[in-house]
């Protein structure tokens, strides 16, 4: 049964992957972006900046006064961030946090009216493996998905009396842009962080250069949708990666984290 499905942050990457592979797949599909001129996609786009409520409102309406419902919300616009914490700047950790919590919440009570109305609806929103650790460099990125997922929790039993469902799905390295729109730290020679985030960082980009295809979304996207019980959490990365989140929940704290300063060469 095709489905009204609004996905934020859908100019590149995975928002663009899963929102491509939707609209093959027959459903009527609206992509966000802050960008303007994005008429070359395949779904529907809308200008649409997840900082700014108004700018919100008036999305959701339109889609609303054209659609007249909206089955799905993706939640996937967000910002990274790799700073050393006694470093970080508290702008940037505010715009990281703006997009990456807010903005979901932004988003949330901007459908949910309509859905409840409706009596149905489903929430995805697209966290990170990164939400299970607080990784070297990516503390303020860490904590901000972190937020997702308990977010993401709290929707599903607030929502579940409305015939609403919400779950969260945990990508690991993935081929997308996020390398290029990162916030990032530059240190000076001789910082005392210097060496090993430079080291870090290395890994980091490689972590998403050497990724997982974004492609492997949108089938799963259209799995969860199509499931009459949404699980909690969706993880998707590769083995490694999947093992460290199951390694933290089964080592000693000294061990993991030997092994996490090791890995970084720390």
């Amino acid at each position: 049964m095709s489905k009204v499905i609004l996905i934020t942050g859908a100019s590149t990457g995975l928002g663009e992957s899963i929102a491509t592979y939707l609209v093959q797949r027959g459903h009527t599909v609206y992509g966000t972006s802050r960008q303007t001129d994005l008429s070359d996609k395949p779904f529907r786009m809308l200008t649409m900046d997840v900082d700014s409520a108004d700018s919100i409102q008036k999305a959701v309406e339109r889609i609303l006064t054209q659609e007249k419902r909206i089955d799905v919300l993706i939640n996937n616009a967000g910002l990274g961030i790799a700073y050393p914490v006694e470093l970080l700047s508290l702008d940037d950790v505010q715009r990281v946090f703006d997009t990456n919590v807010m903005g979901i919440i932004r988003m949330v009570q901007a459908v949910l009216p309509s859905m409840r109305q409706q009596r149905s609806g489903l929430l995805i929103n697209i966290s990170s493996i990164a939400a299970e650790a607080g990784l070297p460099y990516r503390g303020a990125y860490s904590a901000s998905k972190a937020a997702v997922e308990r977010l993401t929790e709290a929707l599903r039993l607030e929502l579940a009396p409305f015939g609403i469902q919400a779950c969260s799905i945990q990508p690991g390295g993935t081929r997308t842009d996020i390398n290029k729109n990162r916030l990032r730290a530059s240190l000076p020679e001789g910082n005392a962080y210097k060496a090993t985030f430079e080291r870090t960082y290395e890994l980091i980009d490689q972590s998403v250069s050497e990724g997982i295809d974004p492609a492997v979304f949108g089938p799963l996207v259209e799995k969860i949708i199509n499931s009459a019980q949404v699980a909690r959490l969706y993880r998707v990365g590769k083995r490694i990666e999947k093992l460290s989140v199951l390694l933290k929940q089964i080592l000693p704290t000294a061990i993991y984290e030997r092994m996490i300063r090791n890995h970084y060469e720390m």
